[in-house]
């Protein structure tokens, strides 16, 4: 349970379904509910597909490009630190998406797979922390806590979009930045950890 909590978090947070909401909803504008809905669920499944393919397939990746644990933690540590920075609202935003891809979730019917499941749910932060975590849950039992996880995360990004406008109308755009914000604060810490241990390693 111990390390299910330790890998949900994280990806919990780096996916962002409340800090993506207003996005989900600009892109989504002129679909009708039961359309926002059908590309949650899309999203949502999607995500979990790719996350769980880097779960399983990690280890090869990593030996087939002779990466070792703590570069890895050190990278994946301080892609987690810009994610936190970025949350807290200390730079720029626009690390998950680029502009273009924005106006042309605008411009697109489905927005499902892109720009929603791939990069703003499913992108470089979330699959590092699926990486970086199996990597370090090496027994039977902890690997499938982290496809648990993975699950877990997921459905409660489907939750999050399914439920959009309730929770919209409920936080408001300030609410939903003091979340992102406080969110933002817990990941760098995670961060900086993930250097320290990297560090030690070394």
């Amino acid at each position: 349970m111990q390390d299910f909590i330790a890998v949900l978090v994280p990806l919990l947070i780096i996916m962002d379904p409340l800090g993506n909401l207003p996005l989900f909803l600009m892109f989504t504008r002129d679909n009708t509910l039961a359309e926002r809905r059908r590309m949650a669920l899309v999203a949502a499944s999607a995500s979990a597909v790719i996350l769980i393919l880097f779960a399983l397939s990690g280890d090869a990746l990593l030996h087939f490009f002779h990466i070792g644990m703590p570069a890895f933690q050190l990278a994946g540590g301080f892609i987690f630190f810009i994610y936190a920075l970025q949350m807290l609202a200390l730079i720029p935003s626009g690390i998950k998406t680029s502009s273009e891809e924005e106006q042309e979730g605008i411009s697109k019917a489905n927005i499902a797979l892109v720009p929603l499941a791939v990069p703003l749910l499913a992108g470089p932060g979330a699959i590092t922390t699926v990486l970086v975590w199996r990597q370090q849950l090496g027994a039977p039992a902890q690997q499938l806590g982290l496809l648990a996880a993975i699950v877990a995360a997921c459905l409660i990004v489907y939750a999050a979009l399914f439920f959009a406008e309730t929770l919209r109308r409920l936080l408001g755009v300030s609410g939903i930045r003091v979340v992102t914000r406080l969110m933002g604060l817990l990941l760098a810490v995670i961060a900086v950890q993930f250097m320290v241990d990297g560090f030690r390693a070394l």
